[in-house]
């Protein structure tokens, strides 16, 4: 396939790229797309920056004990020295060439406004389909599709807040690729207390009774991104 001049293309398998989605010889070939193409690198670090704030949301997880004992039992301590000067010589090899990539990307790279970001994802095939920010004093959602293919010929897309602790309430329909929704409030009254948002199938126009009445198609966390 030809990439190039398909700058959505970049974005989305940028997208794929940072979340780990993207593998095998998809991901090998994507990779030697970034060493050869700037704007492809540039997109994977504001994917990057743009997903560090998820991290957050997600408890870490402790491996059982038993684990790292059986790893640890199956090196051997001279196998495992092996590899701890090993790791170190491609520590430092590795923080070099990040260093060298930052000197060039950084100066490139616009100073991200405080805001609100969601990355909903599809349960079905783990994909990223859409990407929602605003603006923390902004009073409109941007929106953006990462997958064409969510679009629905019979009925609308609808985009909800799920505020803890009570009911869903409409941001608006999705607006085809890429758009802006008006919010009704600055980002921070509308989305301060709302750590989900979701996407529901409904009827042409929207929900005729204010609450989702379709199936959910699409749903991720809504974190500050601050």
């Amino acid at each position: 396939m030809d990439y190039r001049n398909k700058p959505e293309l970049a974005e989305r398998l940028a997208g794929e790229y940072v979340l780990g989605t993207l593998r095998g010889p998809a991901r090998a070939r994507f990779r030697r797309w970034m060493a050869q193409d700037g704007a492809v690198a540039l997109a994977v670090h504001e994917w990057e920056a743009r997903l560090s704030p998820l991290a957050d949301a997600v408890a870490p997880q402790r491996p059982p004990g038993r684990v790292w004992n059986a790893i640890e039992s199956r090196l051997g301590e001279r196998r495992r020295r092996g590899f701890f000067w090993q790791g170190l010589a491609w520590l430092a090899s590795g923080a070099a060439a990040a260093m060298l990539a930052m000197a060039f990307l950084l100066p490139a790279l616009k100073p991200a406004p405080a805001a609100y970001v969601a990355l909903l994802t599809d349960p079905k095939t783990q994909r990223a389909v859409l990407y929602v920010s605003a603006d923390r004093k902004g009073t409109a959602l941007r929106v953006k599709a990462l997958d064409p293919s969510i679009r629905v010929a019979d009925g609308s897309l609808e985009l909800w807040a799920l505020p803890r602790g009570g009911k869903p309430r409409s941001l608006g329909l999705v607006p085809g690729e890429r758009g802006v929704l008006p919010l009704g409030a600055v980002a921070d009254q509308a989305l301060g207390d709302v750590p989900m948002l979701a996407v529901s199938l409904e009827p042409k126009g929207g929900s005729p009774t204010g609450a989702p009445t379709g199936p959910v198609l699409y749903s991720g966390p809504c974190v500050k991104d601050w």
